[in-house]
């Protein structure tokens, strides 16, 4: 009897480990968790061209804006479709959230960020690569603009932010895209920088040199 009921027991001592959060970093003069929360659920973790995951999306819209040393806590945490709750930074005029502190509810420890994503970041792939398909939402800025789009089959395509203004309509929710340039390929989802762009294989042309990313 004393082997069974000490099995639960351990069990439970195990997953508490297992979810101790993380302190603050040093050198942090505020609490991330005074900012206001952000809770949602996991619709999908997001690649960029590099083949490094730096956000996500919760199913109710928001994009949230991670630094990709955070990626693999946050899955081992969460799983897609499982809750989230994020403190950090909102753009002014867009769903978009850069990520201070983060835990799995907001009555847990929150473990908190080293280094936020205050920016987009730029790494590239090396491999040149191909999507098309629909367009499903704009992937926003830690700012709110505009800087490529996410496809319904999962595909990332990046865009300089001024390329993807002056796309306008051309990059709206529903419209078919092709597109090419270099990247990274995980498993069956594909990330690029766009260099060349169009609404058939055959209309595709090159992005202005000025215009792609560095």
């Amino acid at each position: 009897m004393l082997r069974r009921s000490l099995a639960p027991a351990l069990l439970l001592a195990g997953m508490a480990q297992a979810q101790t959060p993380r302190p603050p970093p040093s050198g942090l003069w505020f609490d991330p968790t005074q900012l206001p929360s952000y809770t949602g659920r996991v619709e999908r973790f997001i690649d960029n061209p590099a083949g490094e995951t730096d956000r996500l999306l919760f199913r109710e819209g928001t994009q949230i804006v991670m630094p990709p040393t955070e990626a693999e806590a946050i899955r081992d945490a969460v799983r897609q479709g499982g809750a989230l709750t994020v403190w950090g930074i909102r753009a002014r005029a867009a769903p978009v959230v850069v990520m201070l502190a983060w835990a799995r509810a907001a009555s847990e420890g929150a473990n908190f960020v080293a280094q936020p994503s205050w920016f987009a970041p730029s790494r590239r792939g090396t491999v040149r690569l191909r999507v098309a398909g629909l367009v499903e939402r704009a992937l926003l800025t830690p700012q709110g603009e505009g800087m490529g789009v996410l496809l319904t089959n999962g595909d990332v395509l990046r865009l300089p932010p001024s390329v993807h203004a002056a796309l306008g309509d051309a990059l709206a929710p529903g419209a078919t895209i092709f597109a090419e340039g270099p990247g990274t390929q995980r498993s069956n989802r594909v990330a690029i920088d766009a260099e060349s762009l169009g609404n058939t294989s055959e209309t595709m042309a090159p992005l202005p040199v000025a215009a792609t990313l560095p």
